[in-house]
């Protein structure tokens, strides 16, 4: 059993400092400047193919709107980081509520109380 215990063991997961900015983070979602929702962000780990070895980690995201709708958690996996790089470079690309086409928010990372505050409400993957 000494080789399940070990795939389980978190302590030598790698850890990308490309996330650390996602990490349990919260992002208001503007676009032409007024507030249209947030954006919660936590990083998790994961193995991955071909033979459940390699382990990195992955992106989870969620949307917030301001109605009170949430939408699905998504993932984001690297090398690529995809919505990693979107957020990093200030923006956000989701689908607009009651229209459904691809918008590109632009995405500011709130902290301190005000993010505290935010992650305790929005409940991160429990809802959608």
């Amino acid at each position: 059993m000494r080789w399940l215990k070990s795939w389980f063991d978190e302590t030598d997961w790698p850890r990308d400092p490309r996330l650390d900015v996602s990490r349990d983070a919260v992002w208001e979602l503007s676009l032409d400047g007024r507030a249209r929702g947030w954006l919660t962000t936590s990083v998790g780990i994961m193995r991955t193919f071909p033979f459940l070895n390699e382990k990195q980690e992955q992106m989870w995201s969620q949307v917030h709107w301001l109605d009170g709708d949430d939408g699905y958690l998504e993932e984001d996996y690297g090398p690529e980081w995809y919505a990693v790089e979107e957020l990093l470079a200030g923006y956000f690309l989701t689908s607009e509520p009651g229209s459904f086409e691809d918008t590109k928010f632009t995405a500011i990372p709130i902290t301190g109380s005000k993010r505290d505050r935010l992650w305790e409400l929005l409940k991160h993957g429990s809802k959608g």
